[in-house]
């Protein structure tokens, strides 16, 4: 059980962080080489595994965390690199670097990612040589990003969306994500540049390439051994480097419309991820909590990675500006819960052979660690009674995962040489083995007795489904035998009926005459009616001309409305008496209306006015230092307000402000 390792670095201050705080004062205080604290957010001291100052170089940073998550990873553990902080910290340059191109190792700038491929391949190489060909590795590479809680397949050219799955053996994984194997730094680092020209980013106030989703590059590290017993050793290992996207608060980040959505999600994710320490934090001081990990993709996806089967790393990315000092103490806190999470991680390696190889095998190994140790073999007979054991993946020494001392783990006295405990942890690794195969042998048991049990009660309902349908048969053609005379009773009974229908409908089908000739005379009227209209009819405006006519009468200034004369349409006076009324209403209301509005907009210039004042005084005051320039600020403030209103506003925040600082 090992706690995640996590890590702290400090950016130089920025030339925008300069003109807004007029200080180069840092926010952030040293004080020891691994604990920092935060003066003006008055918060608790920090300790951390490193802490990166403004001047640390990256060569710093990868020996302190990309060197050793290597060296686990070629180990057969999982290993995991996260990059956190706020938007504009520098976890980019920390994960990639300075230049968007691979310069070689000569190139100081480069980041974590370069120097990572590097020292891998370069491993690899020593490894491969060591061994004189027994060992071969196979590298492959796969790079997503999740925006807006959608997981996008980077090195697609189409940029798909990808599923997560889960699966018993396979734990988490992406669904049909692209991988490509790689053989060397550069064909690594061209397909991670590949994949970051397809990323989400965009200008904000404080950063102008502000990533705006978390992408996740992942290397599948696979070891193929060839042991000199005949059997193959299988290691492989995942190797997850995250660049998260930043928190960022939108007052300073000033973000609208599309960017303000994608803030939300990212602020909505890394919350997610903080409860998940929490959580994670609770269980490691033995409190159970159930850990929500569904909540988000990015925590579902590094599950293991988060109190699971991974060596984790976390580097906390901060800013030293003033500005910046809440951030920055939300940062240290989250990296400070991180650092209390305990993973537990094993070797991901497996043995293939056939059952007799294996047997042998461990009767040999049995007997070189009896003959090695004084008291013979049953003291090593009785240390392989337990059922599981774990390897340190600090250590080159065998834990047991149980508490007591006579697991499988406890290693016997004698094995004091390197190839001595490498023997031992074989034997370990054959046993489980071993056991693994029992147990899917009874697993496999298990499912054919079930099968069977099932097999015998669908054939139970088979047979009573059969004998349900020869009773319905028989019924049937009993019934069929005793209604046959009155079919044919009721056959001419439906004809008879059929022939009465088609009297019934041919009679309703003749026409009433006296209906017609009444139905005649009123059209005759009505067409008289419409011809002594149509004259009338003819007289009337055009539609265009009456709408615009009544337009003009809504908008007009005057009183006088001759409406009768403007539209000759209905000959009754009352009528356009009543609409002239109705019209100048309208009239009265729409002024009305307008001085109102003018009203509300000299009222919201005014509170915009006395707003800005508050907005400026208040600025003032956290920058104020002793208690006159606090009064001389609040009087200058006071002065510029006009309402009682915005007074008992500012006297509520400048009270606030007295009684932070």
């Amino acid at each position: 059980m090992d706690n995640i390792q996590v890590f702290m670095r400090i950016r130089p201050l920025s030339e925008d962080e300069y003109k807004r705080d007029r200080t180069s004062e840092s926010a952030v205080r040293m004080l020891t080489d691994s604990t920092v604290s935060i003066p003006s957010q008055r918060t608790e001291n920090f300790t951390f595994d490193f802490v990166g100052t403004e001047d640390c170089a990256q060569e710093e940073v990868f020996e302190a965390v990309g060197k050793r998550a290597v060296e686990q990873c070629i180990q057969g553990y999982n290993g995991t690199i996260f990059a956190y902080g706020q938007t504009g910290s520098g976890k980019t340059f920390t994960m990639q670097g300075a230049r968007d191109e691979f310069t070689g190792p000569d190139d100081e700038l480069r980041g974590l990612i370069p120097r990572c491929f590097e020292y891998l391949f370069a491993r690899i190489a020593e490894e491969e040589a060591r061994c004189n060909g027994r060992v071969k590795y196979l590298c492959k590479a796969s790079y997503i990003e999740i925006y807006n809680e959608t997981i996008y397949d980077l090195l697609d050219p189409l940029i798909r969306t990808c599923a997560l799955r889960e699966d018993i053996k396979k734990g988490i994984f992406i669904d049909n994500v692209t991988e490509e194997t790689v053989q060397d730094p550069n064909e690594a680092y061209s397909v991670f540049v590949r994949g970051t020209t397809s990323r989400h980013v965009s200008a904000t106030s404080m950063n102008r390439e502000s990533s705006r989703s978390h992408s996740v590059l992942m290397l599948i590290i696979q070891s193929l051994t060839q042991m000199d017993t005949g059997l193959t050793e299988i290691r492989e290992s995942q190797f997850n480097l995250v660049d998260l996207a930043g928190s960022e608060r939108q007052k300073l980040a000033n973000t609208s419309g599309m960017r303000l959505k994608e803030a939300a999600n990212i602020n909505k994710s890394l919350s997610t991820l903080g409860n998940v320490i929490n959580s994670l934090v609770d269980i490691s001081n033995g409190r159970p909590r159930h850990v929500n990990y569904r909540d988000s993709k990015l925590t579902f996806l590094l599950r293991d990675s988060l109190g699971g089967n991974s060596v984790t790393f976390i580097i906390a990315n901060v800013s030293p500006a003033m500005c910046n000092d809440a951030e920055t103490a939300s940062t240290l806190r989250f990296a400070q819960r991180a650092k209390m999470i305990r993973n537990k991680a094993v070797v991901n390696q497996d043995m293939q052979g056939n059952v007799p190889q294996l047997q042998a095998e461990i009767q040999r190994l049995k007997l070189q660690i009896a003959q090695m140790r004084p008291n013979g073999s049953s003291a090593m007979d009785s240390s392989l009674a337990g059922s599981e054991y774990t390897v340190s993946p600090y250590s080159e020494t065998v834990v047991s995962s149980d508490s007591g001392s006579g697991g499988i783990g406890a290693r016997p006295a004698g094995l004091e040489t390197k190839e001595h405990r490498i023997m031992w942890k074989f034997v370990l690794l054959v046993m489980r083995k071993l056991q693994e195969t029992e147990r899917q042998k009874a697993r496999y048991a298990e499912n054919i007795f079930e099968l069977k049990d099932s097999l015998d009660r669908h054939r139970r309902q088979l047979q009573q489904q059969k004998l349900v349908l020869k009773l319905s048969k028989a019924e049937c053609e009993a019934l069929r035998r005793n209604t046959s005379i009155a079919n044919v009773a009721s056959a001419e009974n439906n004809a008879l009926r059929e022939e009465i229908t088609v009297l019934q409908s041919a009679l309703s089908a003749q026409p009433d005459y006296s209906e017609l000739i009444i139905e005649n005379h009123q059209l005759l009227e009505e067409l008289g009616y419409m011809a002594a209209r149509q004259s009338t009819i003819s007289d009337l405006p055009d539609l265009t001309e009456a709408r615009e006519a009544i337009e003009s009468l809504l908008i007009s200034e005057t009183n006088a409305i001759d409406l009768k004369a403007a539209f000759p349409i209905i000959p009754d006076d009352a009528v356009y008496a009543g609409l002239e009324a109705k019209i100048k209403q309208a009239q009265h209301d729409i002024n009305d209306l307008e001085l109102q509005r003018d009203k509300l907009e000299f009222q919201i210039n005014s509170i915009e006015e006395d707003w800005q004042s508050v907005n400026e005084g208040t600025h003032k005051l956290s920058t104020a230092s002793t208690d006159d320039q606090v009064d001389a600020i609040i009087e200058k403030t006071m002065d510029s307000i006009v309402g009682d209103q915005a007074r008992d506003t500012w006297s509520a925040i400048s009270s606030l402000f007295t009684r932070t600082f």
